[in-house]
């Protein structure tokens, strides 16, 4: 009688989801900007509140793309990336939402 139980809560398990991300709020900056990472590139322009400081953005994140001329609001979610190359980053950025997108002033 135990195993049947045992193995239906194993199945069970095993077919639930994985959480869904809550999402973080990024700003993107209308233009990208010359910066050098391994090799020297154009990087967005971003903070996570809007009274921070632009800081620059090495990485890229996945389902979104940048078009100049714009200010974005974003929801990101990220990801650890377990053993990345030595020129990866360890942290993989995914597009939850486009909260906003406007034209720069």
């Amino acid at each position: 009688m135990k195993f049947p139980v045992l193995a239906a809560a194993l199945i069970l398990t095993g077919c639930q989801q994985a959480p869904v991300p809550q999402g973080e709020t990024l700003f993107v900056n209308a233009a990208l900007v010359p910066c050098t990472g391994v090799a020297p590139m154009q990087c967005m322009q971003v903070k996570e509140s809007k009274d921070q400081d632009w800081t620059l953005f090495y990485s890229h994140i996945q389902g979104f793309t940048f078009e100049p001329g714009y200010l974005y609001e974003l929801k990101i979610a990220k990801f650890k990336v377990d053993n990345p190359p030595a020129d990866a980053p360890n942290i993989r950025y995914e597009l939850l939402q486009m909260v906003s997108k406007r034209a720069a002033d």
